[in-house]
């Protein structure tokens, strides 16, 4: 696994910051169809698994955010598939969240092989309690992103 806890990315003459991550997949077997290509409904999984190796490295465990009381559903998801992933390649799995979370927000993806793009993609999140009321960016997340917006 690689990461970079951040990147200042140029945009519209100003430097915008952001918080980006990137995990690394080898692709299983049991992962592919009978082509020997990943099945397209592998994508959303490895989203979510780059997102809770992203709350890992940001020390606050997505088991911790839930006995904290609180969760971080999935509103929406799009995938835009590429190029063709196989069995046992190597997949990069970037995470880039743009914008300082508020009551939404948004992931974005990019999943590569070696410099192929394979496919990229989007999913919205909101926060959640354990009455399942929206709530805003509770305090252990704002904490750990604040940094990456100062």
């Amino acid at each position: 696994m690689h990461f970079n806890t951040f990147d200042l990315k140029y945009s519209s003459n100003l430097f915008h910051k952001m918080l980006s991550f990137n995990h690394s997949i080898k692709v299983r077997y049991v992962e592919t169809d009978a082509m020997q290509r990943v099945h397209h409904s592998n994508h959303l999984i490895w989203f979510e698994e780059c997102r809770i190796e992203l709350l890992n490295h940001l020390k606050i465990p997505y088991e911790q955010f839930e006995a904290s009381g609180f969760y971080i559903p999935v509103l929406s998801a799009s995938i835009k598939y590429l190029k063709p992933a196989s069995f046992n390649q190597s997949l990069d799995i970037g995470i880039m969240l743009r914008d300082k979370p508020k009551v939404r927000f948004r992931f974005d993806y990019t999943i590569s092989h070696k410099k192929d793009l394979i496919a990229r993609g989007q999913t919205e999140h909101t926060f959640i309690n354990k009455m399942n009321k929206v709530v805003r960016p509770p305090e252990i997340f704002n904490t750990a992103v604040e940094k990456y917006w100062q």
